[in-house]
């Protein structure tokens, strides 16, 4: 039998309440034990980590950041992590669900811009807004009044996420899309990957045409609606391959094909290798496939 990713549910500590937690690097060590740490993660939470000290690297996605001192590191949920050498970098982390931030800050959030970064460099927060803000959830988060507090450090970690997401620095390609329709498609996408792989599907299910959707995407990111999705399509079969023990069939099954040699050879045209030698080069003691 194969084995999926690992996911890694919000379980808060006995005595803590709410879908908001302050921790620290050193507590999470102590509650998760040296295994917790060693294999990639699915989180179903949001990961938002402040570097006080020492250096490692993080990988979110087949991406390694390099982390250093005042770096801050936001993991989505739903995002494949692997945590490099955790005992060697110490500092405060927010835990939260994404039902924890309310509907409208991610709405803001997602059209902050088309690509939202994992990483900001220490340069990029000293001194601006965001910094302040999340000085003041940290400050919130020891508050006494329990019911007082959720609701403030809510609204406090919702502030500092939306300045964080105007905390880039200037050259670095990022800008908010063009039309609030483009957005829709992007979270369109990412509901309905697995089901859709056609552009006229989300064409039809968003009410416009085929061709606004392809204009949009060349507007707001270079590439076709079609590349848009193909890319969506292949990191979820990249994540798999790579972190998963899933046979190959049953990836392509999860991904919506009828046939797992039609997988293979829709993963090959877009990144020049099979699966079956994707999982080799990645993991080359993967097992079965």
């Amino acid at each position: 039998m194969g084995q999926s990713i690992r996911p890694v549910r919000y379980e808060p500590p006995p005595g803590v309440a709410g879908e908001i937690e302050l921790t620290s690097l050193a507590r999470m060590r102590d509650r998760g034990g040296p295994q917790e740490f060693v294999e990639p993660q699915r989180l179903g939470f949001d990961l938002l980590i402040e570097i006080e000290s020492g250096r490692a690297v993080h990988t979110v996605d087949f991406t390694g950041y390099s982390l250093g001192p005042g770096d801050l590191l936001w993991v989505r949920a739903g995002q494949v992590q692997q945590w490099g050498a955790i005992g060697d970098i110490e500092g405060p982390v927010f835990l939260f669900t994404p039902s924890a931030i309310d509907a409208g800050t991610w709405e803001l959030i997602r059209s902050a811009g088309v690509a939202m970064p994992n990483h900001w460099a220490a340069a990029t927060v000293a001194g601006t807004p965001a910094e302040a803000a999340l000085a003041a959830a940290r400050v919130t988060a020891a508050a006494p009044d329990l019911a007082l507090r959720d609701a403030a450090l809510a609204r406090t970690l919702a502030a500092a996420l939306l300045l964080l997401v105007m905390a880039v620095p200037e050259g670095s390609g990022r800008r908010p899309p063009t039309r609030e329709a483009f957005v829709w498609f992007r979270e369109e996408v990412e509901k309905s990957f697995r089901t859709r792989h056609k552009v006229a599907d989300y064409a039809t299910r968003l009410g416009y045409s085929a061709r606004t959707l392809n204009r949009l995407a060349r507007e707001n990111t270079g590439l076709s609606a079609k590349q848009l999705v193909d890319e969506r399509i292949v990191l979820e079969a990249r994540r798999l391959l790579a972190h998963g023990r899933d046979p190959v069939a049953r990836i392509a099954a999860d991904l919506g094909f009828d046939d797992p040699s039609n997988f293979s050879k829709y993963f090959q045209q877009r990144t020049g290798t099979t699966p079956a030698a994707f999982r080799d080069r990645v993991r080359p003691h993967a097992g079965q496939r």
